[in-house]
């Protein structure tokens, strides 16, 4: 295992938020190991030890290790920590800083590729966050595509950050004209159903999920653009029961899409 390379002297002279960084780094170094099984108990002893020794330095509490030696508890109790720090040094933790997530005894994955021929049509989004989170959840639900009207795509770095790689398995089209695309595909045989809070919209959940459906979704503030509705077969919305009327774009997403794969799954 890597030592913490400061002395108490040095330690000590820097400021507090620099100090819990350079924590931060040790500790993020001795959690990559732990995940790839380069640990031993003797190891953890060690850590322990020279952890609670820094601690001591800084004026803190006591790390209280686990109470077995099992690889499990020992990254959870590491992440914990590394996220304890980052508190101390005001930082705002953020999806994409977290830890790689490890996975153990998860329920495997189907390798069957989902049977729908669905897609998302976004209209106008601004926020690289939104797409990128729209991305993962296209991905993760079985949707084909997302067609992007005047919408930044998956090229775009901030895009690429928040979608963890699902990018990479969802194509994307792109158009500066998004009503006269969504019109060529009902030519062929699609059905487009606007997502949006107006008069006639009916609840998602009691909308006849179709195969070959584009699901369209508008811009964070003013949603679906006039020209575009004009499109649409029809609308669904969420219903909302609290003070607010609508969810965050990429919440509603997350939402609907699932509704979709569960239906024509079964």
């Amino acid at each position: 295992m890597d030592t913490f390379g400061f002395t108490k002297k040095k330690l000590i002279s820097l400021y507090p938020e620099t100090r819990n960084k350079h924590i931060i780094s040790w500790l993020s170094g001795f959690y990559q190991k732990l995940t790839t099984n380069r640990v031993n108990p003797d190891t953890l002893d060690l850590f322990t030890r020279q952890y609670n020794e820094v601690l001591n330095w800084m004026g803190m509490k006591e790390f209280i290790r686990p109470e077995s030696n099992t690889t499990r508890l020992w990254i959870e109790s590491i992440s914990d920590r590394i996220h304890f720090h980052r508190l101390a040094t005001s930082i705002i933790v953020r999806d994409p800083d977290l830890l790689e997530k490890v996975q153990t005894n998860d329920v495997p994955l189907s390798p069957r590729q989902p049977l729908f021929h669905c897609h998302l049509a976004l209209d106008g989004l601004r926020s690289l966050f939104n797409v990128g989170s729209i991305f993962r959840t296209c991905e993760a639900a079985g949707f084909k595509s997302i067609i992007l009207g005047s919408t930044p795509g998956k090229e775009h770095p901030g895009v690429k950050k928040t979608a963890m790689g699902a990018h990479k398995w969802v194509e994307q089209e792109k158009t500066n004209d998004l009503a006269g695309t969504l019109i060529e595909k009902k030519e062929k045989g699609f059905q487009i159903i606007g997502v949006e809070t107006i008069q006639g919209a009916c609840p998602f959940y009691d909308m006849p999920w179709k195969d070959k459906t584009i699901l369209v979704f508008g811009n964070e503030e003013y949603g679906i653009s006039s020209h575009v509705r004009k499109t649409c077969d029809s609308f669904v919305h969420i219903p909302m029961y609290g003070r607010k009327n609508s969810l965050n774009v990429a919440n509603a997403v997350a939402v609907i899409c699932f509704q979709v794969a569960g239906s024509l799954h079964r």
